[in-house]
């Protein structure tokens, strides 16, 4: 029984830890990116919260529709489907545009879909499969990304979304420089979001 409660004082306090870490860096149009620290990477983590109008069957048709990331994702230069692996399943590659005298960067990710109608949740997960495909020259491959979209219903026409990303830019950009604008990104990309789920 006491080893059981220590166990259980042990997780509580991990799970309080991991709360706390959490620090709001923007709260802005219905829109909180929160930071982190990055664990074994310097690069800090991101975490979004926010809700809009709209529904789950929209989102997902804007996450689906990748060709047109450049519509709202941060900084998209181009973007375009690899594979379709199955109706919840997809593979797609991505530019991004960075200033003078960084090189732009791409990734290639592969996107998974998890609907539940009865919960009335969505949940994406999006990694990066770096070697899917070759290489570009003079852009730089992103080899290590993670995201997770959690997404519930709270009303017929309003979506909440809580949003994780982890993610290493690779090449000259040190963990410093990133970390000084890492918020601006996810911030513009949700409220470019928060515009399509409108119409």
């Amino acid at each position: 029984m006491k080893k059981n409660l220590t166990i259980f004082l042990s997780l509580l306090c991990l799970q309080l830890y991991a709360q706390d870490e959490w620090k709001l860096s923007r709260n802005e149009n219905g829109i909180k990116v929160y930071t982190a620290p990055g664990g074994d990477t310097k690069f800090k983590r991101i975490k979004v919260e926010a809700r809009f109008p709209g529904t789950i069957e929209k989102l997902r048709s804007i996450l689906l529709d990748v060709a047109n990331n450049k519509k709202w994702v941060y900084h998209t230069r181009q973007s375009s489907l690899v594979e379709m692996v199955n109706s919840n399943e997809v593979v797609y590659y991505a530019e991004t545009t960075l200033p003078w005298p960084f090189s732009n960067r791409d990734l290639v990710i592969r996107m998974h879909f998890s609907h539940d109608p009865t919960n009335h949740s969505l949940v994406v997960t999006a990694v990066g499969v770096p070697d899917a495909i070759p290489v570009n020259r003079g852009i730089v491959r992103i080899r290590y990304f993670n995201a997770r979209w959690e997404v519930r219903s709270e009303s017929p026409n309003e979506i909440a979304i809580t949003y994780f990303l982890t993610i290493n830019p690779a090449g000259n950009i040190s963990p410093g420089i990133s970390n000084m604008f890492v918020t601006r990104g996810p911030f513009e990309t949700f409220n470019n979001l928060a515009g399509l789920l409108k119409h």
